[in-house]
C-alpha cells in the first residue's frame, strides 16, 4: 500500500513536470493526474487478480490435502486441514472483495478522466474561438 502511494505521488510529479508548456492550464493538469490515477488503478487490479488466482489455487490444494487425509483416516490431520481450508477461504473472499473495490475505483477514475478530457477539449475549443 505504501509503495502504491509513493508510485502515485511520483507519477503525479512526473506528469506535472512532463507537461508541455502550452498544456499547463488546470484542465490539462487534471487530465494528466487522472491518467496517472487510472494507470495506478490498473496496476492495483492486476496485482489483485494475481492474489485471487493464488488464493484460489491454495484453496484447491487445501481441498486435495483434506481429501487425502480423509482417505487415510487421519482425524487430527483432517481437523487441521479443515481449519486451514477455512482460513484460506476467508483470505480468498477478502482478496476477491479487494479486487472488486479496486475495479470499482478504476471504473470511477476512468469516468473522471473521460469527463475531464471532455471539459479540457471544450475549454480548448472556447480558447480557439476567442483567440481567432
Amino acid at each position: 500500500m505504501h509503495r502504491m502511494l509513493l508510485g502515485i505521488a511520483a507519477g503525479l510529479l512526473l506528469a506535472s513536470t512532463g507537461a508541455r508548456a502550452d498544456d499547463s492550464d488546470a484542465a490539462d493538469q487534471k487530465v494528466a493526474a487522472d491518467r496517472t490515477k487510472v494507470q495506478s488503478d490498473i496496476k492495483a487490479v492486476d496485482a489483485d487478480k494475481s492474489k485471487v488466482k493464488q488464493a484460489r489455487e491454495q484453496v484447491v490444494d487445501d481441498r486435495q490435502q483434506l481429501a487425502k487425509d480423509r482417505a487415510a483416516h487421519d482425524a487430527t490431520a483432517v481437523a487441521a486441514d479443515k481449519a486451514t481450508l477455512a482460513a484460506d477461504r476467508t483470505a480468498l473472499k477478502n482478496d476477491i472483495e479487494q479486487e472488486r473495490t479496486d475495479k470499482k475505483q478504476r471504473r470511477e477514475d476512468r469516468r473522471e478522466l473521460s469527463k475531464d478530457r471532455r471539459a479540457d477539449r471544450r475549454e480548448d475549443r472556447m480558447d480557439r474561438r476567442h483567440h481567432n
